[in-house]
């Protein structure tokens, strides 16, 4: 399954659901982007109403600007004495009071256009955002089957680069269009009163450009496609080559990776250069067929002129109007990498909002009630891929507060195990209970609020020690915070660091060892105080001795909890009360050390193998 295959995954935020409703219409009807665009100026119709007004007095001055311009060739220089509106004024005066006008008019004009700028970013700014947030919680209800195959730098390119799509297909497509619109009947209508042949051949030309749109458009949102899908496989480079920097340095394979970025770069530059060549010759037909249409104007209006029919004035006036619309059409053939770019975007987004979650509550699903720890598999089988199962008939119960240790050779399925019983994945076959209850009849959010995890390889945030610790229930206060590093055995090393519990870890906590972090992992799941407990594999990692410390944390962790420990250390589940040995997908043994010691060669190979 690829990243635009339809995907069932875990439901969330509801802002995903609001998002995967916009959606729906682009679905059901392929060629109505710019609609859902549209659909997210809703919340701001007071904002887009006043950037109308603005677009339409930007309309209004541009129609007036021209025509001081008329007056001072058409009266004043030609001398005469009586001005419209101001009646009989000597040649200084009409030329003084036809350059204020002038004035005045074209910085109105520019105080109306900054005016429109401002407008213009707030509101992209905020449906960005909007439509950020919607991403982002849509993106996290999908399940880890989903980001493992799409990869990190793809979904980031998703939130940071492709939501953009909704300003450049509305602020700079849907209102430069409603403009040049406007001003395009506003000066129709002028000029056919001023004469109906120059009208006519000035909008003579809007079939050609209609014609070249229709010819370059498809072509160039597929070019587009194209480089954000080159550019969001450079930026997943990017970020694994640096999520993986000690390995790059480990094997000294600096060069192998900048030669291997050097391709990603070259393949961007050669699906830039592919659009820019199409956008080149757009710009150039659209230029030409607008320039057409000004000489065409110019043409017959000259002689028009030359035959006394026409002043010079009015001429300028009709060529001011003409430009007052090719111009704002030129400006969008230059920006259509912009305005192609969204809708290639766009088509993006909609693909991942395609996506939707694996693991939906049911209709009939209700909040969790405290769990005491009962779990039970009832014949779960689940596979990835239906062909290929990964666990097999897996049957066994785990009482309250009992440790189930689950062990095995790489490959047999143990994290897969524990997975289905946090329902990151729903069995293809049988049933997970708690307490009874299938986990299917219970709400998503609030059985994972009762589970703890603490990972081989701990994943701290970039904030401080005390907000790592916090993640694990959100209003804990500081002493809370501390009583549970206390317990977790870290205490002392956090009162050592340069600010404490302010200290900022920084990316992963890479500043801390190995077992510190782990230390501070635990102290999360201590604070979340939940009744199940998942341990994958928490001191695989780590040497004897900062194990040895691990293990008074865990043993503490443990208490009143039911826990399930995968391990490859034996040394890890010798105590716990059941061990699961797992072979290929399914059970082979069950019982405590000494029972499978005694019943499951497996497992007297593993204990072989490895130190108990």
């Amino acid at each position: 399954m690829n990243g635009e295959a339809t995907d069932r995954e875990e439901q969330t935020p509801s802002a995903a659901e609001l998002a995967r409703t916009k959606a729906t219409a682009f679905l059901r009807a392929p060629r109505s982007l710019y609609l859902w665009a549209l659909a997210y100026l809703r919340p701001y119709k007071l904002l887009v109403a006043t950037i109308l007004g603005v677009s339409g007095l930007e309309v209004v001055l541009g129609l007036l600007k021209p025509w001081p311009l008329k007056v001072l060739v058409d009266e004043v220089l030609a001398g005469k004495s009586s001005l419209p509106f101001f009646g009989d004024v000597s040649a200084a005066e009409g030329l003084l009071l036809g350059c204020a006008a002038y004035f005045a008019l074209h910085v109105l004009s520019e105080i109306n256009a900054a005016v429109h700028t401002q407008l213009q970013v707030g509101i992209g700014q905020r449906i960005v955002a909007d439509l950020r947030r919607e991403l982002f919680a849509h993106l996290q209800s999908l399940s880890l089957r989903f980001h493992l195959k799409r990869g990190t730098g793809d979904t980031i390119y998703h939130i940071e680069n492709d939501a953009y799509c909704v300003e450049g297909l509305t602020m700079s497509g849907f209102v430069p269009l409603v403009t040049a619109g406007s001003t395009l009947i506003a000066m129709f209508v002028v000029l056919w009163r001023m004469n109906w042949q120059l009208a006519l051949m000035a909008v003579a030309v809007v079939p050609a450009l209609y014609l070249v749109n229709r010819v370059f458009m498809e072509r160039l949102i597929e070019r587009s496609e194209a480089v954000k899908a080159v550019e969001s496989r450079g930026l997943s480079f990017v970020q694994e080559v640096f999520a993986s920097i000690r390995v790059v340095k480990a094997f000294g394979r600096e060069e192998h990776e900048t030669h291997r970025f050097g391709a990603q770069v070259r393949d961007v530059v050669e699906a830039r250069d592919k659009l820019t060549g199409q956008e080149s010759i757009y710009v150039v037909s659209i230029n030409a067929v607008t320039t057409l249409g000004t000489a065409l104007v110019l043409y017959f209006g000259g002689r028009r002129v030359l035959g006394g029919q026409m002043s010079v004035g009015e001429l300028l006036v009709a060529l001011s109007y003409v430009g007052s619309v090719f111009q704002p059409l030129s400006s969008m053939s230059r920006t259509l990498g912009k305005v192609q770019g969204a809708l290639a975007s766009a088509r993006r987004v909609q693909r991942t909002f395609g996506n939707e979650p694996e693991i939906q509550d049911a209709p009939h699903a209700i909040a969790a009630p405290p769990l005491k720890g009962k779990v039970e598999l009832v014949d779960v089988s689940f596979g990835y891929e239906a062909s290929r199962p990964v666990l097999e008939h897996i049957q066994f119960v785990a009482e309250p507060g009992e440790t189930v240790a689950v062990v095995g050779l790489t490959g047999a399925g143990k994290t897969t195990l524990v997975s289905v019983i946090t329902r990151f994945y729903d069995p293809s076959s049988g049933e997970v209970r708690v307490d009874g209850r299938s986990l299917r009849d219970s709400t998503v959010r609030s059985l994972r609020e009762q589970v703890a995890i603490v990972l081989q390889d701990p994943l701290l945030l970039s904030g401080t020690v005390a907000e790592n610790i916090r993640y694990g229930r959100l209003d804990a206060t500081d002493a809370e915070v501390e009583a549970a590093a206390k317990a977790a055995y870290a205490h002392d090393f956090i009162q050592a660091l340069p600010q404490g519990y302010a200290t900022r870890l920084g990316e992963d906590g890479t500043q801390l060892s190995g077992g510190e972090r782990q230390r501070v992992s635990i102290a999360r799941a201590l604070l979340r105080n939940a009744p199940l407990l998942i341990l994958d594999e928490p001191t695989s990692a780590l040497d004897a001795r900062a194990e040895a410390h691990i293990f008074e944390a865990l043993q503490e962790l443990m208490k009143n909890r039911t826990t399930f420990v995968i391990a490859h250390r034996l040394s890890t589940v010798r105590r716990a009360h059941k061990i699961l040995v797992l072979d290929g997908g399914r059970i082979v043994g069950r019982g405590n050390h000494e029972q499978n010691l005694d019943s499951v060669p497996l497992y007297r190979e593993l204990c072989q193998r490895l130190a108990v």
